[in-house]
């Protein structure tokens, strides 16, 4: 099992590599220096900002679902296990890895593995929604202005995820037919009931789950607009609805866990689908660059704060329990 986690860690570094050096075989980095050299940096300062604040929102948006679960907890403390797991993020591939450790350090904490777990899942279920919403309203307002059938299906195949999780999450009757590929193993089909029920609770708490909702869209918003102010400061002039209908299919693109922390992926969908509108590959590929190296940043801040504060804080727990 470790050889094969190690395999699979290695074949995804090579991955994302690949990715990486083909884009940069079609696009020079010369190219790549002087966008950003000509760019206007007011924006790029802009950008950064905004961006930065959506880590800041979905952090007060996971406090909102612990506390409803029961889970009493400062902000405090639910900003630095988020933070740091930005950390953790940089060297797995997409976000299950500060999914984990978030889950892991706030449980060790407080208990309640079960609810603390749920929260979390339900924590990215609400993001789902959230941009679900944004891509669909946005499509709808600018369906004249980018009508091209291969946007339209990726749109399509987010809802239809979208749904497929409502359903699984909400309807009790469908996660029961699904949970029938475990009933050869009944310990694990009783997990997994049990775990569930944690997240049936926002059924019944829908006031909950509409906070958790309103962070989400605020934080859908904001992706975009930090994709659309670099775009700004690169010279494009185009209308914000582009970046809020092409940015929420760039990043669920950017969630499938085949490359680091979405390495690779979102750098070659940012080219492809701001190409449909006109961006040229060096822009496009620029833009998302200057999102990794937010997101790269903002992990090495949290990894800081983990090493400096975290990590002795969850030490200093650890020997509160043991005495």
């Amino acid at each position: 099992m470790l050889k094969k986690k190690k395999f699979l860690f290695v074949f995804r570094i090579l991955i994302t590599l690949a990715i990486l050096f083909a884009l940069f075989k079609l696009v020079p980095y010369k190219k790549i220096i002087e966008v950003f050299k000509d760019s206007n940096k007011t924006y790029l300062v802009f950008a950064g900002l905004t961006f930065s604040s959506c880590f800041f929102l979905a952090a007060g948006r996971w406090q909102l679902l612990l506390s409803a679960l029961g889970v009493k907890i400062s902000f405090r403390e639910v900003f630095y296990a988020f933070f740091s797991g930005l950390f953790f993020n940089l060297f797995f591939p997409s976000f299950v890895a500060g999914d984990v450790f978030r889950s892991l350090s706030i449980s060790h904490c407080h208990g309640s593995k079960k609810k603390v777990a749920s929260s979390v899942l339900m924590d990215r279920y609400s993001g789902t929604v959230g941009l679900v919403l944004i891509v669909l309203i946005s499509y709808l307002l600018g369906r004249n202005i980018l009508p091209d059938p291969r946007v339209l299906v990726a749109i399509a195949v987010i809802s239809a995820g979208s749904l497929f999780l409502s359903l699984a999450i909400f309807n009790r009757a469908f996660f029961l037919f699904l949970t029938k590929v475990f009933r050869k193993n009944p310990k694990i089909e009783e997990k997994i009931i049990s775990f569930h029920d944690q997240l049936y609770f926002f059924k019944k708490k829908p006031g909950v789950f509409l906070g958790s909702l309103v962070f989400s869209l605020l934080i859908q918003l904001l992706v975009p607009i930090s994709f659309f102010l670099t775009a700004r400061a690169f010279g494009v002039t185009l209308s914000i609805l582009y970046f809020l209908i092409l940015v929420p299919i760039i990043m669920v693109i950017a969630l499938i866990p085949i490359t680091i922390a979405g390495a690779g992926t979102r750098e070659a969908s940012s080219v492809y689908f701001f190409s449909l509108i006109g961006i040229s590959k060096s822009i496009g590929l620029g833009i998302s660059l200057f999102n990794l190296i937010l997101s790269v940043f903002l992990g090495i801040l949290g990894g800081i704060l983990y090493v400096g504060i975290y990590h002795r804080w969850l030490q200093s727990h650890s020997s509160g329990a043991g005495s």
